[in-house]
């Protein structure tokens, strides 16, 4: 019998106390359970809450892991959280995760092993937003299969490997150097395949591998009902993301 790996944890997490609670529940029942957690890295922004709301969420992550490092920003930025957390993890690989994910199975750690294939970086769980109709479990820009003038079809082009940001495992010093090459400025997984020429041309060294297939659905978004409960929308001005309430 083998040791479990050990993995570090990164959290973005908005002030929701009560969506926050329900991710890490899941998550903890689901896929930590396998897996031997070190430290949990936690962004905590003041967004749809205030300072309560802040210190809840932290009161709430310190129940389910045994050491934390909080970031507790005055004002919300999304790409400066996801760079703070991914220059920070000490285990070799962490997982990724943002604050309104469920999973719908369990995540085992033998699935993880398995995807660490060579040039793997990234390990993403499958969710419906990837809209993925492909075998392939690398995930790659979709696009037209031509050979010598003649379309085949649709078909993946394998030069342009895509990434994400959540819920995925990923490897510490490719996370790192990713968040070294960030703009400020872009939305975090957008310029991760396009927008940004310098970390588009390093990710392209590396390879996304899916947990799941283009059928299963591993991960499911509960924020988006969170939001629309709330009348929140999201728009993109200029590659980042914009967070606007109704009136």
């Amino acid at each position: 019998m083998t040791d479990k790996a050990r993995i570090d944890v990164t959290l973005v997490s908005g002030a929701r106390p009560g969506l926050l609670k329900q991710t890490l529940e899941d998550f903890s029942a689901k896929l930590f359970k396998n897996f031997s957690l070190q430290t949990l890295y936690v962004n905590i922004d003041p967004f749809e809450g205030g300072r309560e709301e802040v210190e809840a969420c932290e009161a709430i992550c310190r129940e389910y892991f045994p050491a934390i490092v909080a970031r507790k920003p005055e004002t919300s930025h999304f790409t400066r959280a996801v760079k703070w957390l991914w220059s920070q993890p000490a285990a070799d690989w962490f997982f990724h995760l943002e604050d309104d994910w469920i999973l719908n199975r369990e995540i085992g750690e033998a699935e993880f092993r398995t995807a660490q294939k060579r040039k793997v970086t990234q390990v993403s769980l499958m969710t419906k937003e990837k809209n993925w109709g492909y075998r392939s479990f690398f995930h790659y820009e979709p696009g037209r299969k031509v050979i010598l003038g003649k379309d085949f079809g649709k078909g993946l082009n394998k030069k342009r490997p895509i990434f994400t940001t959540s819920p995925s495992f990923l490897q510490r010093d490719f996370a790192k150097r990713c968040a070294e090459l960030m703009d400020d400025g872009l939305d975090p997984e957008k310029q991760l395949n396009y927008l940004n020429p310098e970390l588009n041309a390093y990710t392209a060294r590396f390879r996304n591998h899916f947990i799941g297939a283009r059928r299963e659905f591993v991960a499911e978004d509960i924020g988006r009902t969170h939001r629309d409960a709330r009348g929140i929308t999201k728009t993109v001005v200029d590659g980042n993301s914009v967070w606007s309430r109704d009136t």
